[in-house]
């Protein structure tokens, strides 16, 4: 096989050079940082007092500048901090300083203990050496950075403390990084649903570094990315006592969450797995998270999550006893519901985060919230489009929380969604299938890539993270005051921008109503200028019931749907041939133009998770398949198949020729012994049948527990082409049928003569000229169904995507008559080999 290098779209290789001049200019390298002997130790201390008044509409601005600045009420404005620093950067003055502040009182005392994260902020005078000369500014907060989806174990500031805040004010340092030998954040807290431990994991690596680019030596310190791990522990809260689980070094055990059955679920990389493979962009080539069981004390740890091939962050128990969490969508065309101003090209992978439920065990997965990435209409104007969703809470009343933020520049901060849960399995009203009653808890903040918004008085009003839901049925958010960005940043430039007011600091406030409709109408809960304060639990006793689940009767993995001719995922868009992305990133993706009742039968593939970095293999879903078979309609349009257990899937609808007419691309799987009921097929919106009511459900499982190869192009297509096209089609001739790349990957259409290609756009660029958007892969091949790519029409010898030639003038056309000499058993290899992502 020839592998092609891509080079970017000159959209793609402007952005990058626009960024970099932001930076603006360069500063001395030079960087150190001294470890400093470890402490484990619990602490009890009395925090924050005298801080300004409760409400951000009666604060003292000029005093708030000077809190800014590192000054306490009522000092004379210091030039530096006046405390030690733990963390030290020359020629830049002190940035921290990890003596106990001062106790503050907050204006409503708490009715409930809360536990927090708390990293240094970036405050006070720091000078940089430019190569214009020295440049001094008290606004480099805007450089930290806190934990998110693009900075999971490494590139956030610390060290940090995980602190525990009693109702009268005092607070407890509960784990202290401070003076850690190796540094660490403590960070994932979750109180157990007695209120009496706290599970909690601390992400640790070789050292420190500044922000990039690190030759300059900016003054925020955060982890380095050198030997990162994270190990779990818990603290009982009356004795005072910290247990760590069992570990093996470079692990990341992250994210514990208390089971009303007695165990535990946490994040691991342990047996990690690689994120599908996505062509022209650079795949990461480190192993991601997904979700385990274990018993409390980190032992017998069980997969539950063989199906997450891409990654999973943070479980979190509802009120239910079910459990949502953040998932990945990396899978085949998953990522291309943008282009990102290019041409075949993938939107922003860091951003594909949706909600998902599953119940304690790790089965019978659910959509919550992002699964079809449409907007949100109705919540925050300036945050509708759905980003990265992640961090959960939930309110009093049950509604569930979680922010939709943009990855990598604004801390985790973006806009907290909200909803009431509906009835399992519905997502939400056709054709959005966002859940119905969605709002945004604080209408003033934005999930935009940009600055936070302006008041009237010029004032950034911040950005808001991490609800988690009070007994009052209010949120206790992590808010950022100020600018809190660094997209489209640099030096000078954004210190001088941000003037007197904030680059960022995030701490902890409580709605007073919702949606909060200013920063004005939050009630402060702990925001300390040298601190960055977020990740709030409340401590208390949750009564959480374990849901019954749907077992089989031996032990066997069986899933069946009670009628699987209802569905209500359809083609809402339409079709423009070139624009078919819009829609085909959908889960539940179904032909436009053929009818649904077209569907005998249900296809089962096995995905194959990416284990390696050695890419050996090549198609269009990113992991390697194997066929597991298909179960036909019983008469009702329900079936019933049995799986192997604890194995990933995808699903397809299959028509009576045994083609692909509408297929699920998010992998599921089966917990042992699992039975998973569906009502429809793709039916987002409504209840379908009762199963009882189905002839599936006394009918016996169709058995589907062997897998097998699927049909490659160099061991079972090129021969065909080989033995019965050359005749018409000489290698090297003008169709391509001889050369993989060629046939299956030549978007551009760069490998046909003139007279073959087919015209997309006016432009002089060739690539743009020419260029074909996904599901299609080259002229030939679409990469979703074997019935709408043009190879297998020609095999066919008609066109099979439920359209004519003279319907649209800028598609693909069929053309004449071409007779094959194609027995029905090489035609079926062709269209099987479209099918299951075009194999090499």
């Amino acid at each position: 096989m020839k592998h092609q290098i891509f080079s970017k779209a000159p959209f793609q290789l402007l952005l990058f050079l626009l960024s970099f001049l932001l930076v603006n200019i360069e500063t001395q390298a030079s960087s150190s940082t001294t470890a400093t002997p470890e402490r484990l130790s619990v602490v009890l201390t009395n925090v924050y007092a005298d801080f300004p008044p409760t409400r951000l509409a009666e604060v003292n601005w000029e005093e708030f500048k000077r809190i800014k600045r590192g000054a306490q009420s009522g000092e004379v404005e210091p030039s530096e901090s006046v405390a030690e620093p733990k963390v030290e950067s020359k020629p830049a003055t002190k940035t921290v300083s990890s003596k106990n502040p001062s106790v503050q009182k907050p204006a409503a005392p708490l009715t409930y203990p809360v536990v927090y994260t708390r990293v240094p902020r970036t405050h006070g005078e720091n000078t940089v050496a430019l190569s214009s000369g020295e440049y001094t500014s008290d606004n480099w907060d805007y450089m930290d950075s806190l934990p998110e989806v693009s900075r999971q174990f490494d590139g956030f500031n610390a060290p940090g403390q995980l602190v525990l805040r009693d109702t009268d004010g005092t607070e407890k340092i509960i784990y202290d990084c401070m003076n850690a030998e190796r540094p660490c954040v403590p960070f994932d807290a979750m109180p157990s649903l007695d209120g009496t431990k706290i599970a909690f994991s601390v992400y640790s690596a070789d050292g420190l570094k500044p922000p990039w680019p690190e030759n300059r030596n900016f003054p925020t310190r955060q982890l380095n990315g050198s030997n990162t791990d994270a190990r779990i522990y818990i603290y009982d809260i009356a004795t005072e006592s910290l247990t760590a689980w069992p570990h093996n070094q470079g692990n990341h055990d992250i994210s514990p969450v208390w089971l009303p059955d007695g165990k535990m679920m946490f994040g691991s990389t342990r047996n990690g797995f690689l994120a599908p493979i996505r062509a022209r962009v650079n795949n990461s080539q480190d192993v991601q998270p997904r979700l385990y069981l274990a018993d409390l004390d980190g032992t017998n740890v069980i997969d539950i999550t063989p199906h997450e091939v891409t990654a999973a962050l943070h479980p979190y128990l509802l009120n239910s006893g079910r459990v949502a969490y953040s998932s990945q969508w990396l899978s085949h065309n998953l990522a291309y519901g943008t282009t990102n101003g290019g041409v075949n090209w993938p939107g922003t992978g860091a951003n594909m985060w949706a909600i998902m439920g599953m119940d304690y065990r790790g089965g019978d997965m659910t959509a919550l919230l992002g699964a079809h990435k449409n907007r949100l209409t109705g919540s925050n104007p300036r945050s509708n489009t759905m980003k990265a969703m992640h961090f959960l809470g939930q309110r009093a009343n049950d509604d569930i929380c979680t922010v939709n933020y943009y990855r990598a520049n604004n801390l985790g901060l973006g806009d907290v969604i909200c909803w009431p849960p509906a009835k399992h399995g519905i997502e939400g009203p056709a054709p959005g299938f966002v859940p119905s009653g969605h709002y945004s808890a604080a209408v003033w903040s934005t999930s935009e890539d940009a600055a936070s918004r302006k008041d009237t008085s010029g004032r950034y009003l911040g950005k808001v993270g991490w609800p988690e839901g009070t007994p009052d049925n209010q949120l206790l958010l992590s808010v950022g005051k100020g600018f809190c960005t660094q997209v489209a940043t640099g030096v000078p430039g954004t210190p001088d921008k941000i003037g007197d007011d904030i680059g960022c600091d995030v701490g902890l406030y409580k709605t007073t109503v919702i949606p909060s409709q200013s920063p004005d109408d939050l009630t402060l809960i702990v925001d300390h200028p040298e601190w960055h304060e977020f990740s709030a639990r409340v401590v208390k006793v949750r009564d959480i019931p374990t849901p019954p689940v749907a077992n089989t009767d031996d032990g066997s993995c069986q899933i069946a749907s009670s009628d699987a001719g209802s569905t209500d995922a359809l083609n809402y868009k339409g079709y423009v041939f070139n624009e078919q992305y819009k829609t085909v990133d959908n889960n539940g993706a179904l032909m436009e133009a053929v009818d649904h009742s077209e569907m005998a039968a249900i296809r089962f593939y096995e995905i194959v998770p990416n284990t390696t970095t050695n890419r050996d293999f090549e198609n269009s879903i990113g992991n390697r398949v194997k066929l597991l078979g298909d179960v036909p309609l019983l008469a009702d349009k329900s079936f019933k198949a049995e799986l192997p257990c604890e194995t990933p899937y995808v699903m397809a609808g299959v028509d009576s020729d045994g083609r692909i007419i509408k297929r699920d691309q998010v992998p599921q799987s089966l917990r042992q012994g699992e039975k998973r009921v569906c009502m429809g097929c793709h039916l987002h919106a409504k209840e379908g049948r009762p199963y009882e009511q189905s002839m599936a459900f006394s009918a016996p499982a169709f058995d589907l527990t062997k897998a097998m190869p699927v049909p490659t192009y160099t061991k079972d297509i090129k021969p065909i082409f080989e033995a019965k096209c050359t005749s018409c089609h000489a290698v090297g001739g003008d169709v391509p049928l001889y050369d993989y790349d060629d046939l299956a990957l030549d978007y551009a259409q760069k490998s046909l003569p003139e007279h073959l290609k087919v015209q997309m756009t006016s432009s002089t660029n060739l690539t743009r000229k020419y260029g074909l958007q996904r599901p299609m892969m080259s002229k030939y091949v679409n990469n979703m169904y074997a019935r709408e790519s043009l190879l297998y029409w020609k095999a066919a010898n008609k066109r099979t995507d439920g359209r004519t030639d003279d319907q649209y003038d800028d598609d693909i056309d069929f053309g004449a008559d071409h007779p094959v000499d194609l027995s029905s058993t090489e035609l079926k290899a062709i269209g099987d080999w479209l099918d299951s992502g075009a194999a090499e």
